[in-house]
C-alpha cells in the first residue's frame, strides 16, 4: 500500500481503504518477468468507489521510471456489488518489453473515496495472437472481445491506431432494431435508456463481453463468430450471432460482416427503419484531421473536402449525407492515417469525443461510421462489406479508387432473404417446407452448429427431425441469389 491506502488481509481478501488522493499500490521490486513469455494480467476485485477507471504501470530493468508510456488504463465497475474479473492483454503494447521489474496499480483517478477489496492479481502466459502481419500492416482481433478489430499498426512499429478505451470503441459490428424502450427494471443502464435492440460485438456498457463460438486463422485471413451482447443491458446476450471475415492485403484490410438474428421477444416491434453503423470505427484522436469528397464529380481526383471536426459534446457526431466517393479518413498532421470505404452508402457519421492528440487507451477518440437505414427483423440475416486503408491521404484515395473500380466491375452477389414457412411449429418428428427445387438446405442449432443438410429434389419437403434434441433451430434454403430463412422449435 504505497500511497493514500490503508488496509489488511482477511478471509482471503486484501481489504483496502482509500484515504487520500492518487491511491496506488506496488508489487515487490525485481519481479524479473520475461515480457515475451508473460503478458496476460488477470485481476479479481470489488470496486466499492464511484470511480470506474484504473491504471496499471510497470517499470523494466532498462527503464526504471513510472510514466504514461508504460501504462494501460482499464475499466472497472463502480460501486460493484460483487467480486468481478478483469483481464489486460499486453499484446501489441510497445513498452511491455524486456524484463519487467515492478508493477504499480492505481485505484482510480484520485477523486474517489471508499473501499477496494482485492482477491487476486495473476500474471499469466502471453495469449496467442489472433492476428496477421504481412510486413506492411500488423492487425489483431481480440477474442476476449467478440473478435473485434483491436489493433492496427505499421509492421515497423507498435503504435496502435485503434482506440480501445472501453467496450463501445474498437472497430466492431453494432446494429439497431425496433423501438427505443425503457427496460431499467430489467437491468438496463440509466445512462442508456430508452434504447432499441442493439447487439454489439465487443461487450456491453458494464464490461460483460461477447461469447466466441468459433475462430479460424489462415495465411492472410481471420474468421470469427460470436454471440454479441446488448449494449444497454447488463450481462444480457443478444439472440443473434455475428460473423466476421477479415483479409489483409498489402495496406488494405477487407472485412465482411454478417448478423444472423433469431429473436424470440415481442418487445421492440418490427418493420422499423433504423440507422446502422456499417461498421463503428474508432481511430485514435491523434489522427485529428478529417477528409473526404462531397462533390458532384466523384472518382475524378477532384479537390478533397476537409471539414471542421464536430465534437460529440455538441450533441451528436458530424452527419455527412453526400459522401459521393463512399469514404472518409482521419489523418495526422503529416496526412497519414486511416480511411474507411463502404461502397454501399454515401452517408457517414464522423467526429471526435474529447480532445485531439491522444492514443489508443485514451478516453479521447475519433469516430467514423458509414451509415445506412435498414429494418432488422427478428429473423433477419444482414451482410455488408467494408475496407480499412492505412497510409498517406493520397495513398488512401488511390487505393479506394482501385477497390471501387474492382467492386463496381464485379459487384458481389446480393442474397435477398425471404421467410420460409415451416410447419408444424413447434414440431415433434417432422417438419414440412416449400422451397425451390435444388435448393441447398441447412439446419443449425442455437449455438450455430450445423446439424443437418440436404439438397431439395422437389419443392415440397418433409424433413425428419426426430433425432434432434429439443430446442430452437434455424433453417436456411439457398437457391441461386435467393435465400429463404426460418426457424422452428423442436419439442
Amino acid at each position: 500500500m504505497a500511497h493514500s491506502l490503508t488496509g489488511s488481509v482477511g478471509n482471503g481478501f486484501y481489504n483496502l481503504t482509500i484515504n487520500g488522493s492518487d491511491p496506488y499500490m506496488l508489487s515487490p521490486d525485481k519481479l524479473n518477468i520475461d515480457a515475451t513469455l508473460l503478458g496476460h494480467i488477470k485481476l479479481r476485485l470489488q470496486n466499492l468507489t464511484t470511480d470506474n477507471t484504473y491504471q496499471l504501470f510497470w517499470t523494466t530493468t532498462t527503464d526504471n521510471t513510472w510514466n504514461q508510456e508504460k501504462s494501460v488504463f482499464f475499466n472497472v465497475t463502480s460501486s460493484d456489488a460483487q467480486q468481478s474479473d478483469y483481464e489486460i492483454s499486453m499484446l501489441g503494447k510497445t513498452n511491455w518489453a524486456g524484463t519487467i521489474k515492478q508493477l504499480r496499480l492505481d485505484l482510480g483517478n484520485g477523486d474517489a473515496v471508499g473501499h477496494v477489496i482485492i482477491d487476486q492479481i495473476n500474471i499469466e502466459a502471453m495469449p496467442e495472437e489472433f492476428g496477421l502481419n504481412n510486413g506492411v500492416l500488423h492487425i489483431m482481433q481480440d477474442l476476449n472481445r467478440g473478435g473485434a478489430i483491436s489493433y492496427i499498426s505499421k509492421s515497423s512499429d507498435y503504435r496502435n491506431i485503434v482506440n480501445v478505451y472501453d467496450e463501445g470503441r474498437y472497430i466492431q459490428q453494432s446494429y439497431y432494431a425496433g423501438n427505443s424502450l425503457n427496460r431499467q427494471s430489467e437491468g438496463q443502464s440509466s445512462s442508456w435508456t430508452p434504447w432499441p435492440w442493439n447487439p454489439i460485438q465487443v461487450g456491453d456498457y458494464s464490461h460483460k463481453r461477447a461469447q466466441i463460438l468459433s475462430s479460424q486463422k489462415g495465411i492472410n485471413t481471420l474468421y470469427v463468430k460470436c454471440i454479441p451482447m446488448l449494449w444497454d443491458m447488463s450481462n444480457r446476450y443478444a439472440e443473434a450471432e455475428m460473423e466476421q471475415w477479415t483479409t489483409l492485403e498489402n495496406n488494405v484490410i477487407k472485412v465482411k460482416c454478417r448478423l444472423t438474428c433469431h429473436r424470440t421477444d415481442n418487445l421492440y416491434g418490427e418493420n422499423i427503419l433504423r440507422d446502422q453503423e456499417l461498421p463503428a470505427v474508432y481511430p485514435i484522436s491523434a489522427l485529428s484531421h478529417l477528409y473526404s469528397y462531397f462533390g458532384d464529380v466523384p472518382y475524378t481526383n477532384a479537390a478533397l473536402n476537409n471539414p471542421a471536426v464536430v465534437n460529440l459534446s455538441s450533441g451528436f457526431w458530424g452527419t455527412y449525407n453526400s459522401v459521393t466517393e463512399n469514404w472518409m479518413a482521419f489523418v495526422d498532421n503529416n496526412k497519414w492515417g486511416m480511411g474507411i470505404y463502404n461502397p454501399s452508402t454515401t452517408a457517414f457519421w464522423a467526429g471526435m469525443s474529447g480532445n485531439a492528440g491522444f492514443e489508443s487507451s485514451s478516453a479521447s477518440t475519433c469516430y467514423i461510421a458509414p451509415a445506412k437505414k435498414a429494418a432488422l427483423m427478428k429473423n433477419s440475416l444482414y451482410e455488408y462489406e467494408y475496407y480499412i486503408i492505412i497510409g498517406s491521404l493520397s495513398e488512401i484515395r488511390a487505393d479506394i479508387y482501385d477497390i471501387h473500380s474492382a467492386v463496381t466491375s464485379n459487384p458481389p452477389v446480393k442474397e435477398e432473404n425471404k421467410m420460409v414457412d415451416i410447419y408444424p411449429n413447434p414440431a415433434n418428428d417432422k417438419i414440412s417446407v416449400v422451397v425451390p427445387i435444388k435448393s441447398f438446405i441447412e439446419i443449425k442449432n442455437i449455438q450455430g452448429q450445423l446439424v443437418y443438410t440436404l439438397t431439395a429434389n422437389k419443392d415440397k419437403l418433409n424433413i425428419d427431425v426426430s433425432a434432434l434434441q429439443s430446442g430452437l433451430y434455424f433453417l436456411k434454403a439457398k437457391s441461386g441469389n435467393e435465400i429463404l430463412a426460418g426457424k422452428f422449435l423442436k419439442k
